[in-house]
């Protein structure tokens, strides 16, 4: 029988009998990996904050089959606070479902772990804008799975120093002044929005958090990576976000999931 250990965060949990939990767990060494917590419904289980939407933990894995059994489990975050916070829920199940959706089992993404780690991590800190959080999120994330857009230059002809932007979806990134009259479905976008995405791109989502971003600027960035990610990523689902939208509407803030 493989002994394993490795540390992973749960992207899902699903109840299974009276005790028992199936989780969905992304690991350091494994990647995204299916796994058993046996009873771990039970009170006294020594499993039970393990085995919990968001926790981020230390697994000892025993492979049965096609499914890892979770054996032994030592808690590093639990994150449970996040559950009484309306919009730190629906930020953390929206990125977790995302990763949970656009990675395939037994491929392993270190930065990407990370990522989701600090991202969570930040979810839970006061006076962080969280919204603009969640967009940083989703660029470094199209990064780490292979999708980076094109920011530092026109995505057709390499021009650096152009007066003037759009970005195509479809392209890939920005296009310059001259070029974008060759291409349809253009978005606008603001300089100082293809410079935010720049700064992300290249630097650690702990150090983009204290940047002070506007709301424009976070909704422009919003609007462009929804579009992107409705491109280039099979079944990404806003489900998550739209009570949460609907409350900032009824509030009065600013548009943006």
């Amino acid at each position: 029988m493989i002994i394993l250990n490795t540390q992973g965060i749960v992207l899902k949990a699903v109840r299974y009998k009276e005790n028992d939990v199936i989780l969905t767990i992304f690991t350091r060494k494994l990647g995204k990996i299916v796994a058993m917590a046996k009873g771990a419904k039970k009170n006294k289980s020594t499993l039970l904050s393990s085995a919990q939407l968001f926790s981020y933990a230390n697994y000892t894995l025993k492979k049965q089959g096609n499914m890892y059994r979770i054996s032994q489990s030592d808690i590093i975050k639990s994150f449970y606070d996040l559950s009484y916070d309306l919009e730190a829920f629906s930020y953390a199940t929206y990125i977790t479902k995302l990763v949970e959706s656009s990675t395939l089992e037994n491929q392993t993404n270190n930065r990407l772990f990370v990522l989701l780690a600090q991202t969570l991590y930040l979810y839970t800190q006061e006076n962080i804008d969280k919204k603009f959080i969640t967009r940083a999120f989703e660029l470094k994330f199209l990064d780490y799975i292979g999708l980076r857009p094109v920011v530092s230059r026109c995505s057709n002809c390499g021009e650096r120093n152009s007066d003037e932007y759009v970005f195509n979806v479809y392209e890939g990134g920005i296009l310059c002044k001259e070029c974008s009259t060759n291409f349809t479905e253009n978005m606008k976008i603001d300089i100082t929005t293809i410079r935010l995405m720049e700064y992300i791109l290249s630097n650690d989502i702990l150090r983009c958090s204290k940047a002070k971003v506007s709301k424009y600027i976070t909704y422009e960035l919003q609007r462009i990576l929804k579009q992107y990610l409705m491109i280039y990523i099979d079944n990404v689902n806003f489900k998550s976000l739209h009570l949460l939208h609907e409350l900032e509407n009824e509030k009065g803030v600013d548009k943006g999931e």
